[in-house]
């Protein structure tokens, strides 16, 4: 298990300059799309909001992966006193035939946090393997209780974390929460049908810079 976090460590050294895993991706590389997963119209009381939000992220996920891609699922979650993360937890059951020996666990201080800790559950796998929707799904729910499934937080906004790296493809998914998602890449041309496709979907707020990067 060892190697699969060599490996992981070493795909970042060589095509992200060993960039840390954390929230906001976006603002922390060269070339990346910023996504709003809401529609203004619905309301967060209101179920249809978290259907569009699903089918948003799914939408758009489903364009920058592909089922055979080779891809690191990396679970992030916040070290509070001897709290660790459960073999049991949704997202892992999100994962087909999950074996306990396919995970491996670390530790490691995000760059935005670098007086706090957090686990760290590596896997390394297909992406048919993985339930995403129902992934996105619990990540919308994180901040809405009592809604489930959801990722449950523990007082604050960034507790948990799901990164999705493609191997294949060289780029980073991360859905952040109901508002938005981020994907960063080592080339922007492997951005570039990913923002024609989905353009209506650009954060309005980053958009200019977003532009800017396919003129």
């Amino acid at each position: 298990m060892e190697k699969i976090k060599q490996t992981y460590r070493q795909f970042l050294q060589d095509n992200f300059a060993g960039l840390k895993l954390s929230r906001g991706l976006f603002y922390r590389w060269s070339y990346g799309l910023r996504f709003d997963l809401q529609d203004k119209k619905l309301r967060t009381s209101d179920d249809e909001y978290f259907v569009e939000v699903v089918r948003r992220a799914t939408e758009i996920f489903e364009t920058a992966f592909d089922s055979s891609d080779r891809t690191f699922f990396v679970f992030m979650d916040y070290k509070w006193r001897r709290r660790k993360i459960k073999s049991t937890n949704y997202a892992f059951r999100q994962i087909d035939k999950l074996e306990k020996s396919e995970i491996f666990y670390t530790k490691e201080t995000p760059v935005y946090y670098e007086n706090d800790t957090y686990n760290f559950a590596l896997i390394k796998l297909t992406v048919n393997r993985i339930n995403y929707k129902n992934i996105f799904t619990a990540i919308g729910h994180s901040d809405f209780p009592p809604r489930q499934p959801r990722l449950d937080n523990y007082g604050g906004l960034t507790d948990k974390a799901i990164f999705l790296i493609n191997i294949d493809k060289k780029l980073i998914f991360n859905m952040y929460d109901d508002r938005g998602l981020d994907i960063i890449a080592v080339d922007k041309e492997t951005l570039r049908p990913i923002y024609r496709k989905h353009n209506d979907l650009i954060l309005d707020y980053d958009r200019e810079r977003i532009d800017k990067q396919f003129e």
